[in-house]
């Protein structure tokens, strides 16, 4: 399912709850991309061999500015918001993430419940993922494919995979429960995005991905602006016991 971001928040939303997933196309400009890019790339350890299927930058919010504003961007939250029921959520996990080139794919069909044991996910919308596209991103060069409605009630079956096929600056958002998989890339081409996980407020942020002091004093400098920041980086108390 792909929405243009001129359509409606509500029909997003709508199409998000039926399947699943959803893109909205250019949500970054190609200057975005290219300085997102170059902040992703300054991150990444020296080249090793063997190459690795995938490499992963963890805690990516507290590394640079950049991320962390591209997290709290008002345009995805009010997407997060209409797909959370109109719900601020919370983050609790962000990476930048590399899929090599001449490398297999690093897993396969799955959903991410596992994160949150003992919990029917597709009773609710608990988390979502968001993935903002730094390279072309195309069947040939390990996109990930899901599986349209299965975060609903996977019965054991599994439908057609769709690759989801995006450009620099392209946004996938998918919820939690959602089965789907990584491909291969037997490009000669590295691939690059960037990795948001959010959550309903009472969640916890992912081992190793606490917020640091120094990084929570920079998001309450901003918050006075934007208050919404405070709720986005765990600074609201989520049963607002006072």
């Amino acid at each position: 399912m792909t929405t243009a971001t001129t359509d409606p928040l509500t029909a997003f939303g709508e199409a998000f709850r039926a399947d699943g997933f959803g893109v909205i196309r250019g949500a970054l400009d190609p200057a975005a991309v290219e300085r997102l890019r170059r902040a992703l790339v300054a991150q990444l350890p020296p080249p090793s061999a063997p190459v690795p299927n995938q490499l992963m930058v963890g805690r990516l919010v507290q590394r640079d500015p950049l991320f962390a504003d591209l997290a709290a961007q008002p345009a995805l939250v009010r997407s997060l918001r209409e797909v959370f029921a109109g719900t601020t959520p919370r983050l609790i996990c962000s990476y930048g993430h590399v899929k090599p080139a001449r490398t297999a794919a690093h897993t396969g069909p799955h959903s991410d419940v596992a994160h949150l044991p003992g919990v029917p996910h597709h009773q609710s919308t608990l988390m979502v993922k968001v993935t903002f596209a730094l390279t072309p991103t195309r069947a040939g060069n390990g996109a990930t494919r899901v599986f349209p409605g299965t975060h609903r009630a996977h019965d054991g079956g599994e439908p057609d995979g769709v690759p989801v096929e995006l450009d620099p600056g392209d946004m996938l958002l998918f919820h939690a429960n959602l089965r789907h998989t990584a491909t291969a890339n037997p490009s000669v081409h590295p691939r690059l995005g960037l990795w948001f996980v959010y959550a309903v407020p009472w969640m916890r942020t992912f081992p190793g991905e606490e917020f640091s002091p120094e990084f929570l004093r920079y998001v309450r400098s901003r918050a006075a602006a934007r208050p919404e920041l405070n709720a986005i980086f765990g600074l609201t108390d989520p049963y607002a016991t006072g």
